[in-house]
């Protein structure tokens, strides 16, 4: 064990918690909150000012000083080279990086520790994750698979590990073009290298702050992307080398998984239009039955049975003047007065009830038909939304996956052709031996060898 190694074995502090930060004084007071809810003081923290300039972040920075934190102060030279500074400043056999606005759970310091202790191997324990912010819910990170981690990173920042696995990947690289991201994939890459073990706690360990301006969505632009896989598979060709077939293949799949469901949702949007268009038919209809009835209403309304009653009034009176000319001579005529004016009188309730009956029954149907025009107008809205939101996630999807097969694609010929030329290199290297003075005299040795043993056989 080393002088350094040793002097770490001996110190109380196990883990050292590294914060880098760059104006996010709003956040960095309940990250050291959540470390500190630790009840076991095996732990230190180091704040790391990466040359903040807002004013929030410099005057809580300042009260963290004055209250006996260890803040150190550089000028900004980006997450990788702040992360490097506190772990060359740690104490801790231990580390553990949080970032300013996330926050870890008290138990993760005490589980970590333990698990690294009693297994030499593990050299990074990680665990599952809790969003918080803009987005919330739980995301279960898979066990270490080498295949799945040279695809794409999926093991965040805040895990704990060995400050010897540290010292083994030589930090994490502030060479990264632009200092886009990615320094967390580039480090994991290399400790799997070093062939250092990595150890899934299947619970949740941290929090993550989700927020849609972070530093992560630089990395979701194309061409930062494009360039930030071809620096990292470069820098660590020999993972890539080794484990091309698996990457391949695992892209396929997931190529034809992504296709499938493609197919599958531009199915569901042909069945979406169709529904739409059998709700807008179903809608006309509906709208033709209520112009109808809406015509019918009015022709119920223009109609007055006043009319009818004023003709028989006038009937009446002519017959009334007829009988008072005769009315010793014809009394059938009276008889049919009386019969007219029962009529008369019942002709009047008669039209006064239908007319109500109709008006009634018209207003109930428009009602009716007004309600099921509402509900299906509504239901056609729905389905208008759904399709839009359908079709643009179906666009996103497959832009998606045209850029994923570029780079893939990209990529491939970029590694063919570098095999390619470590082939070519093998082959001059071998004919140059073949050429060699060295070969020659290796190929007459073997002859005198050989006739040495002819005219010296040895003997049973």
């Amino acid at each position: 064990m080393s002088e350094s190694a040793a002097v770490y074995a001996m110190s109380k502090i196990a883990v050292s918690v590294i914060i880098p930060c760059y104006n996010q004084g709003e956040f960095v007071l309940e990250a050291i909150a959540s470390v500190e809810s630790c009840q076991d003081p095996v732990y230190e923290i180091l704040i790391v000012n990466d040359g903040s300039t807002s004013p929030v972040t410099q005057k809580v920075l300042n009260y963290l000083q004055e209250k006996g934190y260890q803040v150190i102060n550089q000028s900004n030279q980006g997450l990788a080279a702040a992360r490097n500074t506190g772990i060359k400043k740690a104490q801790g056999r231990y580390i553990l990086p949080l970032d300013a606005d996330n926050k870890i759970k008290p138990a993760y310091i005490t589980e970590a520790v333990e698990i690294l202790d009693e297994q030499p191997e593990v050299g990074v324990v990680y665990g599952n994750a809790e969003l918080f912010g803009e987005k919330t819910g739980i995301v279960e990170v898979p066990d270490f698979d080498i295949n799945r981690l040279v695809a794409g990173n999926y093991i965040d920042a805040c895990a704990v590990f060995r400050r010897t696995v540290w010292q083994d990947c030589g930090g994490y690289d502030s060479q990264i073009p632009q200092k886009l991201g990615y320094e967390d994939w580039d480090f994991w890459l290399g400790v799997a290298e070093k062939g250092w073990q990595f150890h899934h706690v299947s619970e949740v360990m941290y929090e993550y702050r989700f927020r849609a301006n972070s530093m992560v969505s630089a990395c979701n632009i194309p061409e930062n992307r494009r360039e930030l896989f071809r620096y990292i598979c470069s820098k660590h060709i020999g993972l890539y080398a080794t484990n091309f077939a698996n990457i391949f293949a695992q892209k396929e799949c997931e190529r034809l998984e992504e296709q499938e469901k493609n197919e599958e949702i531009a199915a569901n949007l042909s069945k979406t239009e169709v529904k739409l268009a059998v709700l807008r038919s179903q809608l006309e209809e509906t709208e033709t039955e209520l112009q109808v009835l809406r015509s019918r209403v009015k022709e119920t309304e223009a109609w007055d049975p006043r009319a009818k009653i004023a003709e028989l009034e006038e009937e009446l009176q002519d017959l009334q003047g007829e009988l008072g000319r005769s009315q010793g001579e014809n009394q059938s005529l009276a008889s049919q007065i009386q019969d007219l004016q029962q009529q008369l009188a019942q002709s009047r309730a008669d039209f006064e009830v239908q007319r109500e009956e109709a008006l009634q029954s018209s207003q109930l149907q428009q009602q009716e038909l007004e309600q099921t025009r509402t509900q299906m107008q509504a239901q056609l809205d729905e389905l208008t939304h759904q399709s839009q939101q359908q079709t643009a996630q179906l666009q996103a999807e497959w832009e998606g996956q045209l850029q994923e097969r570029d780079r893939l694609h990209h990529q491939l010929q970029s590694q063919i052709l570098q095999t390619q030329a470590t082939l070519e290199q093998a082959q001059q290297e071998i004919a140059a031996m073949h050429t060699s003075k060295f070969w020659k005299l290796r190929a007459q040795w073997f002859k005198l060898k050989q006739a040495f043993r002819m005219t010296n056989p040895v003997k049973g």
